[in-house]
């Protein structure tokens, strides 16, 4: 906590300097920041037994660049992370965290983008890449430990544009996972997805995709994987469509581990209730058969409303059917599993704001392994100036599994004070 204090009234030194960046003399599209985080967590290591509670401070400077428009630009946000444990200081390091989104569209009809997400933590839980804070997802391999691991995720994409909704072209991934925990193991995946879209009329259109997985790890058996899909929409109007679709998926190891296939054919729909508000629905069935043992079979699903206006923004998400856990820390591989998260976040004047969060899981692994997941937490920011932001974050976070090495139970409260741009 004197940590804490310390650097707190170093940041509010500095924040007059910041405020006059965000003067009218500053360069348009930059955005500097600095915060200070305090954080309590009962149980770091997220085991059973002999939990372990310290008191986190973390200073993190930033930068935010965007210079996006219609045709081109440039979407940039990376923060550093200075981590000190009270209790343990073998236990800090440097965070890194940014993301970077690029596009480029030519007049001759050829587009270019590229993302990239990269992040060095010792949090045992990690988040999806490039998925949405507010989506609140999580991939399901954990570590109980804290060993600091990197990701870095590189999708580049060129394709050709024929028509408002008609392109064919090619995206590339690379994933890179390593990490100084010895129970968990390095990884690197490199998929290549040729599409191509196809409308019609207005009312009719098509989607065609290939992707080709090249899967190394560090101990289990490396993986060659295919997938292909096809889907038919049919619009009634702009607000409202039906659709249906077929993806087939090949695994394809080294020994001596099995190699499957997935048969999975759905249908849906999609309707935009307002500007800001839209909502889906998907039911399926999937079939997985193994080259040596009994198939594995199941309803498939996925429902979702989004609503983002200027008070009240909402995520709501409900999935089931199979999953597979690749390229993580435990590569847990096969699943059945049924996932609800949502959160909301509600403004209660032009300063002040509160949010809650939530998820639930269930997941069967092929190792009979079972596994309940879920979480809650609950947010508040306040804004009392421009550059100024005081915000707090609390949660619950509890897994029940029947092999009972795998409980856990954590809870945690995070302060924090940021100074922007």
């Amino acid at each position: 906590m004197k940590k804490m204090l310390l650097i707190t009234a170093f940041l509010f030194a500095f924040m007059p300097f910041i405020a006059y960046a965000a003067g009218p003399g500053a360069k348009p599209g930059f955005h500097p920041h600095i915060s200070v985080q305090e954080e309590y967590n009962d149980n770091i290591n997220l085991t059973g037994t002999n939990e372990e509670d310290d008191f986190i401070t973390t200073v993190k400077p930033g930068l935010k660049y965007s210079n996006m428009d219609s045709v081109s630009g440039i979407d940039l946000d990376y923060t550093a992370g200075f981590v000190f444990y009270d209790s343990d200081s073998d236990k800090n390091y440097v965070s890194h965290n940014g993301l970077l989104n690029l596009k480029y569209l030519t007049k001759e009809h050829f587009n270019f983008y590229f993302k990239d997400s990269f992040i060095r933590s010792d949090d045992p839980r990690e988040r999806e890449y490039f998925t949405l804070t507010e989506e609140n997802k999580y991939v399901l391999s954990t570590k109980m430990e804290r060993e600091v691991y990197w990701r870095n995720v590189a999708a580049p994409t060129v394709e050709y544009q024929f028509g408002p909704e008609n392109r064919v072209g090619v995206n590339y991934r690379n994933n890179i996972y390593k990490t100084e925990s010895t129970a968990g193991e390095d990884s690197r995946e490199d998929y290549l997805n040729p599409y191509f879209a196809y409308s019609f009329d207005p009312k009719n259109a098509v989607y065609l995709e290939y992707g080709y997985t090249i899967g190394n790890f560090e101990q289990s058996p490396d993986l060659i994987g295919h997938r292909a899909n096809a889907k038919y929409t049919h619009r009634f109007d702009p607000k409202f469509s039906v659709f249906g679709e077929y993806t087939f998926s090949m695994r394809d190891f080294d020994s001596p581990s099995v190699d499957y296939d997935v048969h999975e054919p759905s249908v849906g729909i999609s309707y935009a209730f307002s500007p800001t508000l839209n909502g889906s629905a998907q039911a399926g069935y999937f079939l997985k058969d193994p080259q040596t043992g009994s198939t594995k079979d199941g309803i498939s699903y996925k429902a979702g409303i989004t609503n983002r206006d200027v008070r009240t923004s909402y995520v709501l998400s409900l999935q089931g059917g199979y999953n597979e856990d690749f390229f993580t820390s435990e590569n847990l591989g096969f699943s059945r599993y049924h996932r609800l998260t949502g959160s909301v976040t509600h403004s209660l004047d032009m300063r002040t704001s509160i949010g809650l969060y939530g998820n639930g899981e269930r997941a069967d692994f092929d190792s009979d392994r079972k596994d309940w997941i879920w979480g809650i937490g609950a947010t508040a920011s306040y804004n009392p100036l421009k550059w100024l932001i005081f915000s707090l974050d609390v949660s619950h976070k509890k897994r029940d599994s029947n092999v009972d090495i795998n409980d856990y139970a954590e809870n945690r409260g995070v302060l924090i004070i940021t100074a922007t741009y």
